[in-house]
């Protein structure tokens, strides 16, 4: 039986980067969910979070691992 838990699959401070690894995630249809923790007074605080089922995990880490980012 798959894991339906969310796991932490990346991090980054600059938002481009995290729109281009989840239009590759919605590509292969790997649900993720996008926490922004960006400040919104000090842009440079914080980070974007992509999480994915815990089952998906291997698949978004490949996938993430052949991005140039």
């Amino acid at each position: 039986m798959a894991s339906n838990k969310w796991v932490l699959l990346s991090a980054y401070r600059q938002e481009y980067k995290s729109a281009i690894l989840a239009a590759s995630l919605e590509a292969k249809e790997i649900a993720y969910k996008m926490i922004d923790k960006v400040d919104s007074a000090f842009n440079f605080v914080g980070e974007v979070e992509i999480y994915v089922r815990q089952s998906d995990y291997v698949t978004a880490l490949y996938i993430k691992e052949n991005l140039e980012l």
